[in-house]
């Protein structure tokens, strides 16, 4: 509809305070908000209602405004409860932004407001009610493909396909990944053909953890009919959403506590796989278990449960200590691939991490009554993940077999003082003197103590490498020529590479 459409309106009593003249600006939706930078909720082209209880003064008028602007809102409609009007100096700032602005009469509910759009937009009134008759994701989309004349899907951005009218080329598929990790919505992805991707309105983190729309066709080419569908069918599907969002809550809550008491020893093997019945989980059936961490306890969490939903067994998620557990149950062969499989739906993600860093551990093919055994080397393996040097790992208990899980699960202080006794000595010398002792030792090590080896690797004499490492055993007071030694030493400058500054 347009704005005009809503001025024109003599039951909303809509007061023109700036931009009666863009009357031919279309609305294609609406938002209730009283965030001071709602921004990240918005498509483009909604009227954004607010009841200003952001307002504090001129400055928070000019944040809130050019908020709006920068992402393309129709107009705002500013409600008159908690102030009696809208304050000049909102007003000042829509004129400065040229943003159309109308006040909303007391007498006339935001919800009243909000509806008439609505039952305007065709579309939005039969997509909204056949979600709420309880249409599932794949009737919405073959709704709105009908209405756009195109096929649609709905991607994560884990890379998985939640649901689609039909087969989505796999060249498709990432190239529109791929431009979603721009950030850039809505936009077009160009492979073979040229696809629209839609934001799913959410305010999932990281982004990896998020939806989109994906529709045939090229943005810049869609006219506004199109577009309004686009943004219906986006607000639908983050309905949808919502739903299962919930109903992944609730199966972990279902076990979180029970894996709690199994982990301090206060529940049984019975109890927990009882709990697992409850949550769908066959009880019986092979499982893995799955740690993960992303650096936050609510992000790790969100993040693993889309994750798991990308791999297509069935699974449950629930926060566990500093990051999240997941329980995969399905039959060896599938289970034995897991870990691979992760490490792509991973690496699919990676580009929407935002900076952050991702660590996965894997534990072995397990039953429900050495479930504590399963979490416990998880763990560990995501541990050991940390401490390797990507943005994004997956580690796999098979991995676990190694000196590296040692370091892994040793409590940091005790990680900082051995690398202290070992290494300080070292480090001071090379800073004082501008020498490279610490460097010459860590490759002396890496050649296995191979002399001519270490020598050619340093671009130095031997006889130089051999004064060098002479006076690492006058420093340090140990001799190299004894494997206890050697091993001591390995481990205190693995310690050095991979613990992060600061621990």
């Amino acid at each position: 509809m347009l704005l005009g459409d809503l001025l024109a309106d003599p039951e909303l009593g809509l007061v023109p305070l700036h931009g009666a003249d863009r009357a031919d600006r279309p609305v294609r939706g609406v938002y209730i908000t009283d965030l001071i930078d709602p921004r990240r909720y918005l498509n483009g082209g909604e009227l954004v209602l607010s009841g200003l209880m952001w307002h504090n003064g001129p400055a928070d008028s000019e944040r809130f405004v050019a908020a709006l602007v920068d992402a393309g809102v129709a107009a705002l409609a500013a409600g008159t409860a908690r102030l009696g009007h809208a304050p000049p100096d909102l007003v000042e700032a829509c004129r400065r932004h040229d943003l159309p602005v109308v006040e909303v009469p007391l007498t006339v509910s935001f919800n009243t407001l909000a509806d008439r759009i609505q039952r305007r937009a065709a579309p939005r009134r039969e997509l909204v009610a056949a979600v709420a008759a309880g249409a599932d994701l794949d009737q919405a989309l073959r709704m709105a493909a009908d209405e756009l004349g195109a096929e649609c899907w709905v991607l994560s951005a884990a890379g998985w396909i939640v649901g689609g009218t039909a087969q989505l080329p796999e060249d498709a598929r990432r190239a529109a990944l791929r431009e979603f990790a721009t950030g850039r919505l809505p936009s077009t992805a160009r492979s073979d053909g040229a696809h629209v991707l839609w934001p799913v309105e959410s305010d999932a983190e990281p982004r990896a953890a998020r939806w989109f729309v994906l529709a045939e066709g090229a943005y810049d080419e869609w006219d506004a009919e199109r577009l309004a569908i686009a943004t219906d069918l986006g607000t639908v599907v983050a309905l949808l959403r919502a739903r299962v969002d919930e109903a992944r809550r609730i199966a972990g809550r279902s076990v979180e506590a029970a894996l709690r008491r199994l982990l301090d020893g206060t529940s049984t093997p019975a109890e927990v796989a009882a709990r697992l019945e409850t949550a769908g989980l066959p009880a019986g059936d092979p499982l893995r278990a799955v740690a993960l961490d992303v650096g936050d306890v609510v992000e790790s969490t969100t993040l693993l449960r889309e994750i798991a939903a990308a791999t297509g067994m069935a699974s449950v998620t629930a926060p566990l200590g500093d990051g999240a557990t997941a329980l995969f149950v399905d039959d060896e062969e599938h289970l034995g691939q897991l870990d691979v499989q992760l490490g792509r739906i991973v690496a699919d993600a990676e580009p929407c991490l935002d900076g952050r860093n991702l660590a996965v551990g894997v534990s072995d093919i397990t039953r429900a009554t050495a479930l504590r055994g399963a979490l416990e080397e998880a763990g560990y393996a995501r541990r050991l993940a940390q401490r390797k040097r990507g943005r994004a790992e997956v580690v796999a208990a098979a991995e676990l077999a190694s000196h590296e899980v040692l370091l892994a699960s040793t409590p940091d202080e005790l990680r900082r003082s051995y690398r202290e006794r070992l290494l300080a000595d070292l480090i001071a010398y090379d800073d004082v003197h501008h020498s490279d002792l610490v460097r010459t030792l860590r490759t002396f090590l890496d050649c296995s103590g191979s002399w001519s080896r270490c020598a050619k690797r340093l671009h130095v004499h031997v006889n130089t490498l051999r004064y060098r490492i002479q006076r690492v055993e006058e420093i340090t007071g140990r001799d190299l020529s004894e494997f206890p030694s050697r091993v001591d030493f390995y481990l205190a400058l693995e310690l050095d590479r991979t613990t992060p500054p600061g621990r």
